[in-house]
């Protein structure tokens, strides 16, 4: 009988012990970005950032994006369909990504990818940045596309 209490003792402490790391676990990406961008119809300066879609204040679908050394520079986004954090298959097992829409020199947040358990999300385009595509495919071509390395 002793055995098993003991037994039953030290699962219960392994499973505790499993909870609380599996609850520290981050659902967001953070990342330098060396130049000014948009998200939906805001423009946001250069800094560092935390693309976050757990906490508050952002619900499904949504993803907070702010710069950490300037927290007024925010703004809360929706995503493409899904929890925030399955849209995308994830990237990259050990480093994240930032993937943006370039029209003549103006930066568009497309995605972010994260490694698993964190976010990976599409931006849908907002109107600034359709106007932009309009713009740029009368001018040019095609756009490009910057992508930055980001952290969890």
């Amino acid at each position: 009988m002793k055995k098993f209490t003991v037994t039953a003792l030290l699962t219960l402490a392994g499973l505790l012990t499993a909870g609380s790391a599996f609850a520290r676990i981050k659902h967001e990406v953070r990342a330098h970005v060396p130049f000014e961008f948009s998200v939906g119809n805001t423009v946001l300066p250069a800094g560092n950032y935390v693309f976050d879609s757990e906490s508050p204040p952002t619900a499904d679908n949504q993803v907070l994006v702010q710069n950490v050394d300037q927290p007024r520079y925010a703004v809360l986004v929706r995503v493409n369909d899904g929890p925030s954090w399955d849209v995308l298959p994830s990237a990259v097992a050990d480093r994240g990504r930032l993937v943006f829409d370039v029209y003549e020199g103006e930066h568009f947040l497309r995605e972010v990818r994260g490694p698993v358990n964190a976010i990976n999300v599409e931006i849908p385009k907002s109107k600034a940045e359709q106007n932009a595509a309009r713009n740029h495919v009368a001018a040019v071509s095609s756009p490009s596309q910057t992508t930055l390395g980001a952290g969890q």
